[in-house]
């Protein structure tokens, strides 16, 4: 028994252990069980049916039909169409078909269209699934950055814990006034609130991750801290704007799916013109019928009703021909159709010019909003450093009585202001970079 606790304390230590997700794996994992995106894929599987249904209007329609009947009364007799008063039983059947031959080719840019709009729905699908990107993204680096806060404000409490240790034994020897203790107090009181609030602001970013991956196990979750995945790419700090731009062009998702968007409403035009031309289709129908009634021969003579199978074999009968449908006039409903085509199609290609001068506008806004955010960060990392010591030289002072407590605090909070910045502008920087990343590389895969 004690060996199999020990084995599966070792398991569920290993399963813990196991339980950090790297930012590439929970972009993975969002990949497969995203609501959005699976709604996302689903409508990409109903475009694809839409095609089958284009690829079907080539083919023939193919019916067939039977029906039964008693008649009783003066009724028709099915097989030789004199009215008599009988009970009658009967029945016929026929396989009907109908194959279009010409139809202005709406079948054929109906086919073309369903191509294009898998190949727009698959756009969409990766266009979102790199918008998810960012999200998941950004709540990573948001879980970095108030993990570290948390961690930079337990350091502060701690270090406020050991101060007051410190200012305890100096009034003990007559080098700081009793004062300076409720000093001291009070910052370890300010610090556990900051120790309070950061350890808030971390779970709650840990629960919005775990929220966007559509998991349940919050109180398992953890990410890990290693910052794998976040490599910064510093050629985006130097490149110019316009190379980025053109990159994104290329590799865009949501462009991409406006261009397919066009081309697919250009055959909604021609699909609207097609009405103008006539349409030929052939037809054929095969029928048979049945009856039970005796045959009323010359001179009255009835003889028996002939069997089932040779009444279907003798009264089959054959149709056939062409059907030529000639427009003429329909209430101007054709030239309206047209006209609406071509207006969606234009509004499409301005929303095309539009998502391209908005993309260029935000790749330039993107890459100074990551330049300044560089700059940022090295500024609050050099204010870090003096900060830091400044702090250090105050502590000694303090240590020999040359500074008192309220001297020091403020120096410390100083110190403290100067790590969150840095902080701030460090993560600033990695998700910035991230953001203008995914959008220059919006490949799909």
């Amino acid at each position: 028994m004690k060996k199999t606790y020990i084995i599966l304390l070792l398991t569920t230590s290993l399963a813990t252990a196991q339980t950090k997700w790297s930012l590439q794996q929970s972009l993975d994992y969002a990949h497969k069980h995203n609501l959005q995106l699976k709604q996302s894929r689903l409508d990409i599987e109903q475009a694809k049916i839409n095609k089958m249904a284009a690829i079907g209007g080539f083919l023939p329609n193919i019916n067939a039909n039977a029906s039964t009947s008693w008649n009783n009364g003066l009724t028709q007799n099915f097989t030789t169409g004199i009215l008599e008063n009988q009970t009658t039983f009967g029945g016929s059947g026929s396989v009907n078909g109908n194959l279009n031959l010409f139809n202005g080719f709406k079948n054929h840019y109906n086919y073309k269209k369903s191509l294009l709009d898998i190949l727009s729905a698959q756009y969409q699908y990766a266009d979102l699934q790199n918008n998810i990107d960012v999200q998941i993204a950004s709540a990573y680096i948001q879980i970095l950055l108030n993990k570290e806060n948390f961690e930079a404000a337990k350091a502060q409490l701690e270090n406020s814990i050991k101060q007051k240790e410190r200012t305890q034994e100096m009034i003990k020897t007559g080098v700081l006034p009793k004062g300076d203790i409720a000093d001291a107090e009070a910052q370890i009181t300010n610090d556990h609130l900051q120790v309070i609030q950061a350890e808030n602001a971390y779970e709650i970013a840990k629960l919005n991750l775990v929220q966007l991956l559509e998991l349940t196990d919050f109180q398992q979750f953890d990410i890990d801290e290693s910052l794998e995945g976040l490599n910064i790419d510093e050629t985006l700090l130097q490149t110019n704007a316009e190379q980025l731009f053109e990159q994104a062009r290329r590799n865009n998702q949501k462009l991409k799916q406006a261009e397919t968007q066009v081309a697919a409403a250009g055959y909604q035009v021609k699909l609207a013109k097609s009405a103008y031309l006539p349409s030929l289709s052939a037809f054929a129908n095969i029928n048979t019928r049945y009856s039970d009634r005796d045959h009323i021969g010359f001179g009255g003579v009835t003889t028996p009703a002939d069997p089932f199978w040779n009444q279907v074999k003798d009264n089959k009968g054959l149709t056939y021909g062409l059907n030529l449908r000639i427009p003429v006039f329909n209430g101007f409903a054709t030239r309206n159709q047209v006209n609406r085509a071509k207006l969606s199609q234009e509004k499409i290609k301005i929303a095309v010019t539009n998502t391209e001068k908005k993309m260029r506008s935000d790749i330039y806004k993107m890459q100074k909003d990551l330049q300044a955010a560089f700059q940022s960060m090295k500024a609050a990392q050099a204010n870090l450093k003096a900060q830091r010591k400044a702090y250090d030289y105050a502590n000694e002072k303090f240590k020999v009585g040359l500074m008192n407590i309220f001297e020091l605090n403020n120096i410390k909070t100083k110190y403290r202001r100067a790590e969150a910045q840095f902080i701030n502008a460090k993560y600033e920087y990695f998700l910035k970079s991230k953001v203008l990343e995914f959008t220059i590389n919006n490949i799909e895969e």
